[in-house]
């Protein structure tokens, strides 16, 4: 998979209407504020349909009420144009999607193409709020399985519904039927991310035992805020709790991903550096995932590419980045190794010329 080119308009402090990228390592060098990170997050909404993080208002350019970002991207089966359009309203950001030509959704876009973006601010993953672990769980599972994207969709929907009535009418009649319709659709999240984590915790064990080599077991779990049983039968449960606190106490709205080393808590007993491999190893893992749900894979965005790394992480890095068909890499200094090398400057993209490694 190949990002083969990039249009913005009004994306953040982006100014260069077009760029066009190649196979193997394409090196995104420039002073930190330059738009680097910009220009890998252009490619990651375009490649996805999604933003990596923050609201779609952040991502257009201060003062502008609309922005657009499309892309041209080769895959197994072709070329496909996906389009992104984002306007700015009292009420927040929308987008509009398009797969060549065509009216699309998220979910369209991730059947044919996606992106994986890898950043120093990924050891939030270990440090950061069970909210955080949720929305990363969630965007693969969003990726890997059109079902699941459906699911969860409507599975908020019908929670925001639910606790609507507990905090304005909880003895409502209608409180039962939207109960039962939660009861369902929290059952199916639940079997899918059990499911997804059979092979997301092996594969980000493989990969933090490459990196650090001889260090204790790493474990990844999915942690449910109920006991072992039905679901159904923890709502009855909690009637009261819910009762008291006017919103819904259980279910997979609040679940966490539990990250051990050895048995214990990264997130309470780690180190920062082991933090960052614990990040590294589930990033990694969702890229071996999408390459597994494609048959290929996908376009790898590393940012600020030797910001905080000990040797051995960066080692992995480059070796990732070198045998990926593609992979746009950022920093302030380019990788070891690179094909081509593109040179930022106040949101200009420039082509530059260096020495090959």
């Amino acid at each position: 998979m190949q990002l083969r080119s990039l249009a913005t308009l009004n994306f953040r402090n982006l100014r260069t209407p077009r760029v066009e990228f190649s196979e193997g390592v394409v090196a995104i060098v420039g002073a930190n504020g330059a738009g680097k990170s910009n220009l890998l997050s252009a490619g990651y909404l375009a490649c996805n349909a999604n933003q990596a993080s923050g609201t779609l208002a952040e991502l257009v350019t201060l003062g502008q009420e609309e922005a657009y970002v499309a892309a041209d991207v080769e895959h197994a089966e072709g070329v496909s144009r996906i389009e992104i359009g984002i306007a700015v309203g009292a009420s927040g950001g929308r987008k509009n999607v398009t797969l060549d030509g065509q009216s699309a959704r998220t979910t369209d876009v991730a059947r044919v193409v996606s992106a994986v973006l890898v950043t120093p601010q990924d050891s939030a993953l270990v440090s950061g709020s069970p909210s955080g672990r949720r929305a990363f769980l969630d965007s693969l599972l969003s990726r890997l399985s059109a079902r699941y994207a459906v699911v969860l969709r409507e599975y908020q929907r019908v929670l925001e519904q639910r606790n609507a009535l507990l905090r304005t009418d909880p003895r409502a009649s209608s409180l039962a039927a939207w109960t039962e319709r939660f009861v369902a659709l929290g059952s199916e999240v639940d079997a899918l991310r059990t499911r997804v984590m059979l092979r997301l915790c092996p594969l980000a064990a493989d990969v933090y035992r490459d990196v650090a080599a001889g260090a204790a077991s790493f474990d990844v779990t999915l942690r449910r805020n109920w006991d072992a049983g039905a679901l159904a039968d923890a709502v009855e449960a909690s009637r009261h709790e819910e009762a008291a606190r006017a919103t819904t106490v259980v279910g997979p709205h609040r679940d966490d991903l539990e990250l051990l080393l050895a048995g214990r808590s990264l997130k309470a007993f780690g180190s920062r550096g082991e933090a960052r491999t614990a990040a590294l190893a589930l990033k990694v893992a969702e890229y071996r995932l999408l390459s597994e749900r494609h048959g290929e894979p996908p376009v790898l965005l590393v940012d600020d590419f030797s910001a905080e790394l000990d040797e051995a992480r960066r080692a992995y890095l480059v070796e990732l980045i070198s045998t990926t068909p593609q992979a746009l890499v950022t920093g302030t200094e380019p990788p070891p190794r690179f094909d081509r090398l593109l040179r930022v400057a106040a949101g200009d993209v420039m082509e530059a010329v260096a020495e090959r490694a």
